[in-house]
C-alpha cells in the first residue's frame, strides 16, 4: 500500500475511526516528539553516555506526554479514556521494545519495561495538580528523571533545560494531534 493511500485514507471526512486506531496515531506521534526532545538535548550539548541511556529518556519523555494526554482528552467518558490510554501505552510499548531489539541493547541494560515505568510515572505525576497544562512540579519531575540518563557533562543544567525549553515545546507538539484526533 503506497503512502500516499494511506495518507488519503486517514483523511477521508466524516469517516469514523475505531479508538485502537486513533490511540495508535496517537501513540505514533508521541514518539516522534519523544524523538524530537531526545536530539534538541543532545543538539544543545548535554551529552548521553549510551543507546540505553538515550532509549532511557525517550521512555521518560513518552511518559509525561501520556500523562498529558489523559488530561487533555476531554471528550471521551471515563471507561472510554481508560481504554483509550491502554491503547496508547501497548502501541508505546511495542515501539520501545522493537527499538530495543533493533539497537541490540541487551535485557540487563534495560533499567524498567515501559509498561511499568508508565505505572509508576502516572501515579507519580496524578498526585499532581493539572489546570490547563501540567503544573511547575510535574515538568520538575520529568527534568528529574531525564538528568538521571544524561552524562555527566552540565548535567546540573538539564533540569532547568527540560523544564524552560523542552516541555514549552512537548505541549505545543502534542496538543495538536490530541485536538485533531481525539477532541474533535
Amino acid at each position: 500500500m503506497s503512502i500516499q493511500r494511506i495518507h488519503s485514507g486517514w483523511n477521508q471526512k466524516g469517516k469514523k475511526r475505531q479508538i485502537s486506531q486513533i490511540a495508535s496515531a496517537l501513540a505514533v506521534s508521541i514518539w516522534k516528539i519523544s524523538k524530537k526532545t531526545l536530539l534538541n538535548l543532545e543538539n544543545e550539548g548535554f551529552d548521553t553516555e549510551t543507546w540505553a541511556d538515550r532509549l532511557e529518556i525517550l521512555k521518560e519523555v513518552s511518559c509525561f506526554q501520556v500523562y498529558v494526554t489523559s488530561n487533555e482528552i476531554k471528550s471521551y467518558d471515563k471507561e472510554k479514556k481508560i481504554n483509550f490510554i491502554t491503547d496508547v501505552a501497548k502501541k508505546l510499548n511495542a515501539t520501545v521494545n522493537m527499538n530495543q531489539v533493533d539497537l541490540n541493547i541487551p535485557e540487563e541494560n534495560i533499567k524498567n519495561k515501559f509498561i511499568n515505568l508508565l505505572n509508576k510515572r502516572m501515579e507519580e505525576y496524578s498526585e499532581l495538580e493539572y489546570v490547563e497544562e501540567p503544573s511547575y512540579k510535574s515538568r520538575i519531575i520529568l527534568g528529574n528523571h531525564v538528568m538521571t540518563y544524561m552524562g555527566e557533562l552540565d548535567n546540573n543544567w538539564i533540569r532547568m533545560y527540560v523544564i524552560d525549553q523542552e516541555v514549552p515545546k512537548i505541549l505545543l507538539s502534542l496538543k495538536r494531534p490530541i485536538n485533531s484526533l481525539v477532541n474533535k
